[in-house]
C-alpha cells in the first residue's frame, strides 16, 4: 500500500470524527442558531423572561412577544445574544438565581412557537 493511501486511511476518518460532533447537534446549527422547547417564566424582579429547556438549561429570552406567553410551553429559536461585560455582570445574579445550578444562556429570540397553553 502507498504512503499517500496509508495517510488517506488515517485524516478520513480522523477529519470524519473532529467535524461530525458539531453536524449532529440538535441545538446548534451551522448559522449559529440554537432552539430549545420548555416553560416560559417571568423573570425573578419582574424583569425579562425566561425559559428552562427540556435540555436542563436555562435560556434569558430576548425579543417581542415573549411576554405573551408567560406560563406556555413553547419552542424557541434564535442566536445567542451578545452583551457588554457591564450588562452581563448586572444580570449575573439575576440569572444565577433563576437557573439554580442549570447552565444559562441568553438568547435573542427570532422565532417562537407554542407548543402548549400550559407547562407540564
Amino acid at each position: 500500500m502507498s504512503n499517500l493511501k496509508k495517510l488517506a486511511l488515517i485524516l478520513v476518518p480522523l477529519a470524519l470524527f473532529t467535524i461530525l460532533p458539531g453536524l449532529l447537534s440538535a441545538q446548534d446549527d451551522s448559522g449559529g442558531k440554537m432552539s430549545a422547547t420548555g416553560c416560559v417564566k417571568k423573570g425573578h424582579g419582574g424583569e425579562g423572561y425566561y425559559l428552562m429547556g427540556q435540555d436542563g438549561k436555562m435560556y434569558e429570552l430576548w425579543g417581542k412577544g415573549i411576554g405573551d406567553h408567560v406560563g406556555h410551553t413553547v419552542t424557541v429559536t434564535g442566536t445567542q445574544a451578545k452583551m457588554t461585560p457591564a450588562q452581563e455582570q448586572k444580570k449575573e445574579a439575576m440569572e444565577k438565581s433563576e437557573a439554580g445550578t442549570a447552565t444559562y444562556v441568553d438568547m435573542k429570540v427570532s422565532n417562537l412557537k407554542m407548543v402548549s397553553e400550559s407547562c407540564q
